[in-house]
C-alpha cells in the first residue's frame, strides 16, 4: 500500500462567503446594513460638502475594519493556477493581516482559526469558501490559510500585504507530513 493511500482524507463542504461565516478568520467586505459613517453631498461643480440629509449624494463610506501591519505595505498582483482541490499545506502570518481582492476567476479559499505559536491547528474548524471576482477579504493575523484554488485554469487577485520576504513572517504546516492528513474540497451541493 502506498503512503498516499494510507492518508486520512477529510472532506470539507465548500461554502459561500458571508460576513458572519468569515468573521472567525478576518473580514469579508460586504456593504453594512447600517447607516454610512461618512457622506459626501453636493456637486463636483458647485462644491462637495460632508453632510447627511441631502438628495445630492456623491459618496457614502462605511468603516469595515482595520488592517494591521508592523511595517510598510505593498500592493501586488497575484495569479494562481489550477492544481486541483486537495490541500495538505497551510500557512499563516503572525505580523499582519493580508487583504485579497478577487479580480478574475472563481476560486476556493481554505482557512482555519488563528492559533498562538505552539498551539496545534484545529482541523475540525477548518472551512472552505468560494471566492468570486469582486470579493474582498482581509485575512486576520495568525489565521491558517491556503489561498487560492481556482476552479478554472487560473484566477487573479490584488494583494495588500507587508513589504517583506514571505519567509520573514510565514509559518507553514504540512498536514500530510505531520498528521498524515489531506483536506479535500467537497463541491457537491454548492453552485461553485
Amino acid at each position: 500500500m502506498s503512503r498516499s493511500s494510507e492518508r486520512t482524507v477529510r472532506r470539507v463542504t465548500v461554502e459561500r462567503l458571508s460576513t458572519d461565516a468569515f468573521e472567525p478568520y478576518g473580514t469579508y467586505v460586504e456593504r453594512p446594513r447600517r447607516e454610512p459613517d461618512w457622506v459626501a453631498s453636493g456637486s463636483r461643480v458647485m462644491g462637495v460638502v460632508e453632510a447627511r440629509g441631502t438628495d445630492a449624494k456623491i459618496a457614502q463610506l462605511w468603516h469595515i475594519g482595520d488592517l494591521e501591519f508592523d511595517q510598510p505595505v505593498f500592493l501586488g498582483s497575484v495569479r494562481y493556477y489550477h492544481q486541483g482541490f486537495v490541500v495538505a499545506e497551510l500557512e499563516r502570518h503572525m505580523g499582519e493581516t493580508q487583504t485579497w481582492i478577487a479580480t478574475r476567476g472563481t476560486s476556493l479559499l481554505v482557512v482555519a482559526p488563528a492559533t498562538q505559536p505552539g498551539e496545534e491547528l484545529d482541523v475540525e474548524r477548518l472551512r472552505i469558501f468560494v471566492v468570486e471576482p469582486g470579493d474582498v477579504l482581509a485575512i486576520g493575523r495568525g489565521v491558517w490559510m491556503c489561498h487560492f484554488l481556482p476552479l478554472g485554469s487560473d484566477a487573479d487577485y490584488v494583494l495588500v500585504s507587508a513589504r517583506r520576504e514571505p519567509e520573514q513572517d510565514r509559518d507553514l504546516v504540512n498536514l500530510a507530513r505531520t498528521r498524515n492528513l489531506v483536506i479535500v474540497a467537497d463541491l457537491a451541493g454548492t453552485s461553485a
